[in-house]
Parts: structure tokens; sequence; C-alpha cells
């Protein structure tokens, strides 16, 4: 892959390693010729989407945000890539309760990142009114995605066109996608390899929720992992009114059901509802 992307670009970079995070095809290490590290990624969108995010990013970068400056968007046989910067410290191997504080803590620093681009979109889950296949999946499934399916579309029938704010939003806000230092303070917010987006930046959080879930449901669940989720339950009730965070639930629910209806294994799907049953009630 650097290979090519050095064929297409003369960018000159050398692999060097990968990440061992990374769901969507993980990271590539490379160095510029100067010696500077590099991280390649592969972006999840347009070529158009992705010149769009480099482009946001490096508004807010310029702006004193912790972000990495994206430095080259490269097609490669169909598919997008980002040569970005690769940002000091690493992900955290665990999430306690205050690493969770300090996601929240550096999230906060997105607020009003994007008062003056009113162009930005606002997250696609956020946006209603066109036909959406996903419901059809839903619908399909069986009786108890069908009946999650009504009460999603019951609470989100009353929802704007599109999500009000200025922040900055991260829509895939995981915990291996924000950076730590030594001391446990978090330091930067990496992989906007799904966009980013204008809105409220506290519905990142919800999906960093939802994340937690894998490791609450784990059969040999860490307690501390699970205090982490508990304390970001808490931190969520005090800062988003609860028709609001109903409403982030339904819209994160119905992205994530209709992935795992598709991709998942029936007991995955079986805790999916479970989760949206909950949230949703």
């Amino acid at each position: 892959m650097v290979a090519a992307i050095n064929r297409r670009t003369d960018a000159g970079l050398t692999a060097t390693g990968r990440a061992l995070f990374g769901k969507l095809g993980g990271a590539i290490y490379a160095e510029w010729p100067d010696g500077r590290p590099a991280v390649v990624t592969r972006f999840m969108g347009s070529p158009a989407e992705a010149r769009r995010t480099a482009e946001t990013l490096a508004y807010v970068k310029d702006r004193g945000l912790p972000v990495p400056h994206h430095e080259l968007v490269v097609e490669v046989d169909g598919e997008v890539y980002f040569v970005q910067e690769r940002l000091p410290s690493a992900p955290p191997q665990r999430l306690s309760p205050a690493r969770m504080e300090a996601i929240v803590a550096v999230n906060d620093r997105f607020a009003d990142a994007l008062a003056a681009r009113p162009e930005v979109p606002a997250p696609p889950q956020c946006r209603t009114g066109d036909p959406d296949p996903r419901h059809e999946v839903l619908a399909g499934h069986g009786p108890r995605s069908r009946r999650v399916l009504e009460q999603i579309l019951r609470i989100t029938r009353q929802a704007p066109q599109q999500m009000p704010g200025a922040d900055l939003v991260h829509i895939d806000l995981s915990g291996a996608n924000v950076l730590f230092d030594e001391d446990g303070t978090a330091t930067g917010v990496v992989d906007w390899n799904l966009g980013a987006y204008r809105g409220d930046r506290l519905f990142a959080l919800v999906q960093t929720r939802f994340d937690r879930e894998w490791f609450v449901r784990s059969p040999d669940a860490d307690p501390i992992e699970t205090a982490a989720a508990h304390r970001l339950d808490e931190i969520l009730a005090e800062r988003i009114p609860a028709d609001t965070l109903r409403l982030y639930w339904a819209q994160w629910m119905l992205h994530q059901l209709h992935r795992a209806i598709r991709t998942a294994p029936p007991e995955a799907i079986d805790w999916h509802l479970d989760l949206a049953e909950s949230r949703l009630a």
C-alpha cells in the first residue's frame, strides 16, 4: 500500500509497521524521507468527503485542537487513503473511570469548533426525511427487531432534520481512537476515517458508550472496564436531557443494529437488541 501511494504521489514514504488497533483495516506506520513519522489509513467514503474531512481537521488543528494533520488524500485501486501526521502517545490498553473522564474532557475541547463553518455537514446518522434502507433490514429480521424499529421511528419522527450545534463531532469515538500520555492525560483524537462532522459533540459519547458494551458483555468482563462504562452512563445522564439522550440512542442503535443484523452472530444481535430496548424505554 505504501509503495502504491508512492507511485501515485512521489511521496517517498517508507513503511515501518502496523498499529495494534483498528477495526477497519488498521493503520500502517510510515516515515517521510525527512524522518517525520506518518500514518496511512483507509477512508470509508468518497474522495470528495476525504478532502472535506482533511480540510476541516486542518482548520481545527490550526486553532489548537488535538487532531492529526492529514497531509495527503490518495486514491488507489478504487479506495481512498489518508497519509496523516502521527501524534505522540498511544491508545489505552485498558479504560478506567478516570480515563473515561479524560475522554469526555478531550471531547469537550471540540465545543463550538465549527461555529464559523456552517457548511460542514451533520453526522449522517442524524439526517432524516429520506427513505432509509436500514429500516427494511430491521423490519425483516424478526418481531423483536421490528418492535425496536417502531420505537426508533417514534422517537426520531420528532427530531430536527439536521442535528443542531457547532461542535466538531467524531462519529467513531472509541477508546482506541483517543491517545494518552504516561500520566493518563488524553492528548489526541485520531481515526477520522468516517469523516468529521458538525453538531453536538455529546452525540459522539453515545457511540463511546456503545463501544464499551463489547467489553461489558464479555464472559470475562474486566470490572475496571465495566466501571468505566458505568461512569460514562452517569456522565451522559448528567449532561444530556433525557429526551435528547433517547434520540441519540435511537439514531445510534439504528446504525449499529443494521450492521449487526447483516454481519454479526445471533448472540451479538441479541445483545444489540437488549441494549436498544433498555436505552429506548
